[in-house]
């Protein structure tokens, strides 16, 4: 039976992922695919509407070119975000309270997990920081989220990015400012100095190797230039892995580099986990599926050769087409708030992602989440996580199948991962990045 807490949980968690749900269907209803062929439907039900045809396209046309522009000055939704920014700063000001902006690039905040960027705020959130998070997203009239929390005001990249002279200006009194850039996005290494001109303190999170990406058609917008600019100009870059800092260091050995990697939030593990495997081994996965990463070759190898263990695999964006032996179980994404059912009954966890240059800048979340679950992990060869406990890395599926046999018989001790778990969490790298603006020589 579930406790009062746990209930509580999955009850928040569940409207969360209403909220997005209605956030998608919002988005559909919305999109021009959508409207077009409603539009055409409806024309061929009526002769009045199909006589009206070319007057209906061509008024559909003007809105979607009217969407395809981001919200002018003196729109609503820009003035209604500049409000809330203003707010906020003035909250800061008052409260002499941190503040944070966070140009994340990634999607904006539901509540529940996500990236580095997300952890990152929400983790500040709970230092009382005060955050502006800037998200990326794909159209200019998808609509603002409705989540919100103490302190945090969320704002679409597209505004932004016309807002940041006011945002560096912001009079904020005594509150200490940093501005962190969570990608190299074009053009915003031209910004740097008018932060730093106005008293925040900027730095580059380098939080993947945004090269590697682009060369896998993942990341088509980056510069090269841009990323080195950044690490020229920032006060200090810090990067999720030992070969990030060393490629980093290289644009500009002067600059200070650190290492900060990924982190789990303290209270990950639900009210009651116990780790209790299968009688029958049962390997698990959870996360991104998707070619340019995950080894599907490889690991369609694995199971064929461990038909003695039972594989199952959590997660989207898997390849069509997929032949895999009968041991292997696509279970599809699952919530956050549900992995801990599955990863109690696995015996070991996993990481087959592709080796080279991509994975050698990685330091996967997933890792932190699966020793925190208790697991023992196998993953090909990515350097950053090659002493963490617990942890094997491999460079061939033979070697691979080996490992998953000495990791199904390894008793974990709970005291040596918490110890682990206790100097990573996203709380702790929250007093990091609070830190360097606490201490005038720390950048």
């Amino acid at each position: 039976m579930l406790s009062k807490t746990e209930t509580e949980h999955q009850l928040e968690a569940v409207k969360h992922e209403l909220e997005a749900l209605r956030l998608e269907f919002q988005r559909i209803e919305q999109s021009s695919s959508y409207l077009l062929g409603r539009l055409l439907i409806s024309s061929l039900r009526s002769p009045r509407k199909l006589l009206r045809l070319p007057v209906d396209l061509v008024r559909l046309g003007k809105e979607l070119r009217l969407r395809s522009r981001p919200p002018a000055p003196g729109s609503l939704v820009y003035s209604r975000l500049r409000r809330a920014w203003l707010e906020l700063a003035q909250q800061a000001k008052a409260d002499s309270a941190p503040l944070i902006f966070m140009f994340s690039g990634t999607t904006f905040i539901q509540g529940t997990r996500g990236n580095r960027p997300i952890r990152q705020t929400q983790a500040l959130l709970r230092q009382d920081a005060r955050v502006l998070f800037s998200y990326h997203r794909s159209r200019f009239d998808d609509p603002l989220p409705s989540w919100t929390a103490q302190g945090l005001v969320q704002m679409p990249q597209d505004v932004t990015l016309q807002l940041l002279q006011d945002i560096a200006r912001g009079e904020l009194g005594s509150a200490l400012k940093l501005c962190i850039i969570s990608y190299p996005y074009p053009s915003m290494d031209r910004q740097v100095e008018l932060f730093r001109q106005h008293g925040w303190k900027v730095i580059y999170d380098c939080r993947d190797d945004w090269e590697e990406f682009s060369r896998v058609g993942m990341a088509r917008w980056f510069d090269a230039e841009v990323e080195r600019s950044l690490v020229r100009q920032c006060e200090m870059t810090i990067c999720v892995s030992a070969p990030l800092v060393r490629k980093m260091s290289g644009y500009a050995p002067q600059k200070r580099v650190e290492l900060v990697p990924n982190a789990v939030e303290a209270d990950f593990l639900p009210e009651g986990y116990q780790h209790t495997p299968a009688e029958s081994p049962i390997i698990g996965y959870f996360g991104h599926l998707a070619e340019a990463w995950f080894d599907w070759q490889a690991f369609t190898q694995i199971a064929q050769n461990c038909p003695q263990y039972r594989f199952e695999i959590i997660g989207h964006s898997a390849p069509s087409g997929l032949q895999l032996s009968d041991n292997v179980q696509l279970l599809g994404p699952k919530p956050w708030h549900e992995l801990h059912r599955y990863a109690s009954r696995w015996r070991v966890a996993i990481i087959p992602f592709r080796m080279g240059p991509l994975a050698d800048g990685v330091d996967p979340i997933k890792i932190y989440e699966y020793l925190y679950f208790g697991l023992p992990v196998v993953s090909f060869l990515m350097p950053q996580i090659k002493e963490y406990p617990y942890t094997t890395t491999v460079d061939s599926v033979e070697a691979f199948c080996g490992a998953l046999e000495s990791a199904c018989s390894t008793k974990v001790d709970g005291q040596l991962i918490a110890q682990f778990i206790s100097a990573n969490t996203w709380e702790v790298r929250a007093q990091q990045l609070l830190g360097l603006l606490e201490s005038e020589n720390a950048v």
